[in-house]
């Protein structure tokens, strides 16, 4: 009990011991609970289990010590053949020790890293007369990872040769795996940068699509020119914009190619208003047999449709009429007025 006490104790002051000089961090706490393959000649299980706990400090360069306190609990088995152990039920180890650290490397990274040390061992058998404190020398080698969380904890792997002195001499092998817990990182430090003096921030109000609303408050974006929106930028119902440019070949419902240009910016206004319905509708002058250009306007407004709706806006938002030559808006007996008069229209409905 008053081992277990000390081994308590000894973790406590490992924890606060000052660290010295300047590595990477200044000190770390290491636990690694280990497996342990036991010797022979201890005559217990040949598996054990114990739990290692180190302090660390960095030196100059690659090279750190370490104190240590550890562990275990040797199960052993129902008799002895030597006739000094017998009846015996367990078999505890406990030490403490120094060892001498060597990285490959900076520890800002994965590092490998050997080490050689030694130290004082108890061991706890059964009966109590047997129990004898003994010296041991360890060397190991192993690895760090790199940081696995924002605290800076990494993980630690290790196998570790251990030979002590109990009796006529213990040879012991220990697998290790835990984590490596930093103490006291010293804060980065950081050379002080001269002010900069920064001329005053100009802040410019635009309106990309000229409908009266600034950019940083339109919800409706490249709305079509002459259309009227709400305090949003969306174009609002129950009104006509009349589309420029949108020509076709003489007699025919086939688009010339600035039509379709035109009307690729028409799709992209469609698409930022995706609650309007819109009716296209198809105009010619009165020039020809009346039921010839009613046929050849609705012909034209389901050609403009159909290249909208090519071109991303949802179908069910369009919808197309022809007219013909029955709502002109000039004059049909000057060549000005019937250019006028043939013409599409974008209903918003």
């Amino acid at each position: 009990m008053r081992l277990m006490q000390s081994l308590i104790l000894s973790v406590g002051l490992i924890i606060n011991l000052p660290a010295t000089a300047a590595g990477p961090e200044d000190g770390y706490l290491d636990l690694t609970p280990y497996l342990s393959r036991v010797d022979k000649d201890r005559n217990t299980d040949r598996q054990a289990g114990g739990l290692r706990a180190a302090y660390g400090w960095g030196w100059q360069g690659p090279w750190y010590s370490e104190v240590q306190v550890f562990g275990a609990i040797l199960e052993t088995e129902d008799f002895f053949d030597t006739e000094e152990l017998t009846d015996q039920s367990d078999y505890y180890m406990y030490g403490v020790g120094f060892d001498m650290v060597y990285n490959f490397g900076d520890r800002d990274g994965y590092t490998p890293y050997l080490l050689g040390g030694f130290g004082a061992v108890y061991d706890d058998v059964l009966p109590d007369d047997d129990d004898t404190t003994s010296a041991f020398l360890n060397v190991a080698a192993g690895i760090t990872t790199q940081e696995i969380s924002r605290r800076g904890i990494r993980l630690r792997g290790e196998v570790r040769y251990m030979h002590d002195y109990f009796e006529d001499g213990m040879n012991d092998w220990q697998l290790a795996f835990g984590i490596s817990i930093p103490l006291r990182c010293p804060p980065p430090t950081y050379a002080a940068a001269p002010p900069v003096e920064r001329a005053p921030v100009e802040v410019k109000l635009v309106d990309s699509d000229g409908d009266g609303v600034l950019d940083r408050d339109d919800r409706c974006p490249d709305t079509l020119p002459g259309a009227r929106v709400d305090s949003e930028g969306c174009v609002i119902a129950n009104q006509t914009v009349t589309l420029q440019n949108i020509h076709f070949e003489t007699s025919l419902a086939v688009l010339k190619p600035a039509a379709q240009e035109s009307l690729l910016e028409v799709a992209q206004a469609l698409r930022s208003q995706p609650d309007s319905r819109v009716e296209i509708a198809g105009h010619t002058d009165s020039q020809g047999n009346d039921a010839f250009n009613l046929q050849l306007s609705r012909s034209r407004a389901n050609a403009v449709r159909a290249f909208l709706i090519q071109n991303g806006v949802p179908a069910a938002q369009l919808s197309a009429i022809g007219y013909g030559e029955t709502q002109p808006v000039a004059s049909n007996d000057t060549p000005n007025g019937r250019a006028q008069n043939r013409r599409v229209e974008m209903r918003f409905r």
